[in-house]
């Protein structure tokens, strides 16, 4: 499938609002994509599964789990801040 430089041009100034500099180029360009597509288009892909990536992706992460921490009373021991409710006191930030 080729195109002619009138379907070029209705196309770039129509459609794409694309100037056209290099008429010659551009038509050289555009033909070539379409047979490129043509080429595609003879691929048989009957038996092939549709997808989104060429590689096989999966969940590598776990799941999450609620542990108590046993260090926590000893770290907030730590703090010079004031400690209520097993949490970290601050002042207000936001005024």
């Amino acid at each position: 499938m080729s195109l002619t430089q009138e379907q070029i041009e209705k196309i770039i100034f129509k459609l794409s609002k694309v100037s056209l500099k290099n008429e010659e180029k551009t038509l050289k360009n555009m033909n070539n994509i379409l047979k490129y597509m043509e080429l595609l288009q003879e691929v048989d892909t009957e038996n092939v599964d549709p997808t989104n990536s060429v590689i096989n992706k999966e969940n590598i992460l776990r799941e999450d789990e609620i542990k108590d921490c046993e260090i926590k009373t000893e770290l907030l021991k730590c703090s010079k801040q004031k400690i209520v409710n097993n949490s970290i006191v601050i002042s207000n930030i936001m005024k």
